[in-house]
């Protein structure tokens, strides 16, 4: 039985399945995360609302910890797991799904997938040293935290890069969400178009979501905080 299910997991199906459950966990973690950021919208003054919400992510203790790891190993075993099936398929020759008439023509979005998908990895590494791991963090929850968050996104430099890293978030997800579906076999002519139509909506939601907070910050939190 358990041998059974690991050649399953060893083999293309299998592996498709897997990138496609961990993308769709992906995504989860994207749309709670932000979620939780437009707190910071609450009392940009004062940031009580987004103190609050890191508040309860403090609290959560050693769990935060399980999570993130957890996170970690969700982008780690889905971006391996993309590699290999690109390896083989290039290995191979480059071919489709197993019902590739219903997956349309190769677009901008589903070609740039392996560069979107470092620049999203990059985007969670910079995320991570400029509010977690970065020596002189304020303590989460802290009026000095909210102040470091604006202070990072209002920095041009950075506030641009968090913005282009928001659009290939974006462009990603237009192409990544149907796609990650379709690898777990839901593959029907009705449900291929509307996934495809809540791919590109959400990603135009979370791309905008991410890319406010930089924008914002430049051109108006800037002065004022």
């Amino acid at each position: 039985m358990s041998d059974g299910i690991g050649k399953f997991l060893l083999s293309s199906l299998g592996k498709k399945l897997i990138m496609g459950l961990t993308g769709l966990m992906l995504v989860g973690f994207l749309v709670a995360h932000l979620l939780g950021n437009l707190s910071i919208y609450g009392d940009v003054d004062h940031g009580t609302s987004f103190i609050a919400y890191a508040n309860k992510l403090h609290d959560l203790g050693p769990l935060l910890w399980v999570m993130e790891i957890g996170l970690v190993a969700l982008f780690g075993v889905h971006i391996w797991m993309a590699l290999k099936i690109t390896a083989e398929n290039r290995k191979a020759r480059p071919q489709g799904y197993a019902h590739p008439n219903t997956f349309g023509k190769a677009t901008p979005a589903s070609r740039s997938m392996p560069y979107t998908g470092i620049a999203i990895l990059g985007f969670l590494i910079m995320h991570l040293i400029h509010f977690r791991f970065m020596k002189g963090i304020a303590a989460p929850g802290s009026v000095e935290l909210h102040r470091e968050v604006i202070s990072v996104m209002s920095d041009p430099l950075w506030g641009s890069l968090y913005v282009v890293l928001s659009i290939l978030i974006g462009v990603h997800l237009a192409h990544g969400f149907k796609s990650a579906f379709q690898s777990i076999g839901v593959n029907h002519p009705r449900l291929n178009g509307l996934l495809g139509k809540m791919g590109i909506a959400l990603a135009i939601i979370l791309a905008l979501g991410f890319a406010s907070f930089p924008i914002v910050a430049m051109f108006a939190w800037r002065t004022s905080v």
